[in-house]
Formats: structure tokens, C-alpha cells, sequence
């Protein structure tokens, strides 16, 4: 054989190879509530011990998992995963998905804002009425 027909055989055989190997992952993107993405969520995979972060499209994927003492291992056929995604700000939500074999692809996770909700106050707060402001809440001053 010459060097160019063994040289592409050899290569056909890796493409072969590597076209016989299935990828495993799970994966998605994550979206704030009017579906536009959200960067530098932490996702989390449990069973697993795995985090990792979301790109600027939210977009994440998993494809390898760490055992008890931290070495990478595969994901496990068949095995249900708890997915969460946390970012400050936003409410963490988790997500269970049923894993088989090969590329999972789940459906966005669109988190919702922190809200803070205001309850009026029974006192008058009116300034004019507490003319002795020296003894603000919380707060003191130590003047000259």
C-alpha cells in the first residue's frame, strides 16, 4: 500500500472509531421569566457531585460525573437526576429528569426574580411629627 492510501485508511478508521462512541450528557439553557438567557447560573447535578456555570446563552450541559472520592465517571443508564439551577437574585429551581443513554436535551428552566414584598407600617412616619431626630433606628452619630 502507499503512504497516502494507509494514511487514509488509518484516518477513516479513527472517524469510524469516534462515530461509534456515543456522546452522554444532559443538557439545557436556563432563562429568566421573559425567556431571555441568563449567564453565570450555577448548575448543579445530584447524584453526581458536579457544578459547573452557564455560558452567556444559559446555556449548560453535563457530561461526566464525579464518584466519592472525586474521580470523573460516567453517567449512569437508566438513573434519575435532580438539576438545579441557583443564581443570587433569582429563586433556585430544580428540575428531575430520567436519564436513559446518549444526549438528554431538557426543557429550558426559566427562573423567577426575588421579590420583596413592602407592608405599609401602623406608625406615622411623618417627619413633622418627631422633631427629635438625634435617635434615628439602627443608626448612630458621634459628632463634634
Amino acid at each position: 500500500m502507499h503512504g497516502i492510501t494507509k494514511t487514509l485508511l488509518g484516518i477513516g478508521l479513527v472517524g469510524a472509531l469516534v462515530g461509534c462512541s456515543q456522546h452522554h450528557a444532559i443538557m439545557g439553557t436556563v432563562t429568566d421569566r421573559n425567556g431571555e438567557p441568563l449567564d453565570r447560573v450555577v448548575i448543579t447535578v445530584a447524584p453526581g457531585n458536579v457544578q459547573l456555570v452557564t455560558d452567556q446563552e444559559g446555556y449548560w450541559e453535563v457530561d461526566y460525573l464525579r464518584d466519592e472520592t472525586g474521580e470523573r465517571t460516567k453517567m449512569s443508564k437508566r438513573t434519575i437526576y435532580d438539576v438545579e439551577a441557583f443564581k443570587p437574585g433569582f429563586h433556585p429551581a430544580t428540575t428531575t429528569v430520567e436519564y436513559k443513554r446518549g444526549e438528554l436535551l431538557i426543557e429550558p428552566v426559566a427562573l423567577k426574580e426575588d421579590t420583596i414584598r413592602l407592608v405599609g407600617a401602623d406608625q406615622d412616619i411623618d417627619p413633622d411629627e418627631h422633631p427629635d431626630r438625634t435617635h434615628s433606628a439602627g443608626a448612630t452619630y458621634e459628632g463634634e
